[in-house]
């Protein structure tokens, strides 16, 4: 009979024990779960194949393709002339910066007999240049577009478009006033329309021409002054 009151005794001791054990558990905070943070992926801008223009004379810096072709001075076509900037004023002699031709061809036979894209930079500290420098050229068919920002500087940008006798040059004048002189970065477009020969395997497509306009654009994003 002893035995039997203390075997109840030992049951009743190890209920409580188990209910005092399951009320510390949960009244005890859990200790904060350790997040391991995911690495963060970084980027670095390719710049493999491409080189860097700088101008210590014009405190300037442009990057570009190694591929492209540079000249110190304009070449004219029918629709664009060899001034410092597109539909600069008749008046006014300036010698350009740079000419950063990206893509180029030509053909006797073949489409288009003739296009190039390419990047301009002039640079004008004439008064009547500088006075209108952040005004549309409207005699000369320029629409003003949104102002952009290169190089964290804000540039007032121009289309302007000429074609005729199945020629034509296009693109967007960039112009900024910086250290008393008008600035004119512009991407141009400039090509022969003709389209009278047969079809011909070498035919560039209007597609491709137009991407290598677009292109130009990561020429020009590049563009910062130097001081």
């Amino acid at each position: 009979m002893r035995w039997h009151y203390h075997r109840i005794w030992i049951l009743a001791v190890l209920a409580l024990s188990g209910i005092a054990l399951a009320w510390l558990i949960s009244t005890t905070p859990l200790p904060p779960a350790v997040v391991t943070p995911e690495p963060v992926a970084t980027t670095t801008p390719d710049l493999s194949g491409r080189a860097i223009y700088a101008s210590g004379e014009h405190g300037f810096s442009i990057s570009y393709p190694e591929t492209a072709t540079l000249e110190e001075s304009f070449s004219p076509t029918y629709h664009l002339a060899s001034s410092w900037r597109a539909n600069a004023f008749a008046d006014v002699q300036e010698e350009p910066i740079v000419a950063i031709i990206a893509y180029s061809t030509e053909s006797d036979s073949s489409y288009p007999r003739y296009y190039n894209a390419q990047v301009r930079i002039g640079k004008s500290a004439d008064a009547k240049e500088v006075a209108n420098c952040l005004k549309p050229t409207t005699e000369q068919g320029e629409v003003a577009l949104e102002d952009a920002t290169i190089g964290g500087v804000v540039w007032k940008a121009f289309s302007f478009q000429n074609a005729g006798m199945q020629q034509y040059a296009r693109g967007v004048s960039y112009r900024t006033l910086h250290e008393g002189s008008c600035f004119a970065l512009e991407k141009i477009a400039a090509g022969s329309s003709y389209r009278d020969d047969p079809d011909s395997p070498e035919d560039i497509a209007d597609e491709t021409l137009e991407a290598r306009y677009k292109g130009l654009d990561s020429i020009v994003e590049t563009f910062s002054f130097a001081r």
